[in-house]
């Protein structure tokens, strides 16, 4: 299945939501459009699942410095997951612009806040642990909610407004 996911990828990043039929899809795949519809049911279920794949490769770029934010340096820690989230996202810079330009209404809402809860329990417990470190919140699991989803908002919006920024580095150099 992943080989039909690859292949939405493919040809939603180079022709767009519009263009991008389960026809084009099923070609890039290799496979004949019964295969394609045996796994999913529509243009719309394929790229959710890619959506969902996205949001699953950010939140494992945040898990691989989980660590990191309970014992280093926290604005080391954070500067690290940035440039993670950066690096996601300049991976397939063009499927992100196409995405949240022309199909973020796709990818189940409730799906990807549960998989942000995931980073948000994390940054939360972090939070709590080093408590010493930070002025005081009032409201640490707000706190870690807003700094998840503005990071996330932020890495989304540069695959769409600041392409050369984010590949050169500088997006992720300016967010931390």
């Amino acid at each position: 299945m992943g080989f039909l996911l690859d292949a939405t990828e493919i040809v939603l990043a180079r022709e767009g939501f519009a263009a991008a039929t389960t026809n084009r899809i099923a070609e890039a795949a290799g496979v004949s459009i019964g295969t394609l519809y045996h796994y999913f049911p529509s243009k719309e279920a394929l790229i959710e699942a890619v959506v969902h794949r996205m949001w699953a490769r950010e939140l494992a770029a945040v898990g691989a410095h989980e660590e990191a934010l309970f014992d280093g340096p926290l604005e080391d820690a954070v500067r690290a997951i940035v440039r993670a989230l950066v690096s996601v996202m300049v991976a397939r810079i063009g499927l992100y612009r196409r995405w949240y330009a022309e199909a973020s209404h796709l990818g189940q809402l409730g799906h990807g806040l549960s998989m942000s809860d995931k980073a948000i329990d994390v940054l939360t417990r972090a939070l709590e642990q080093r408590a010493g470190e930070l002025r005081p919140l009032p409201d640490v699991r707000f706190a870690a909610d807003l700094v998840v989803k503005t990071a996330l908002a932020v890495v989304r919006t540069g695959a769409r407004d600041y392409e050369a920024e984010a590949k050169s580095g500088l997006l992720a150099e300016e967010l931390t």
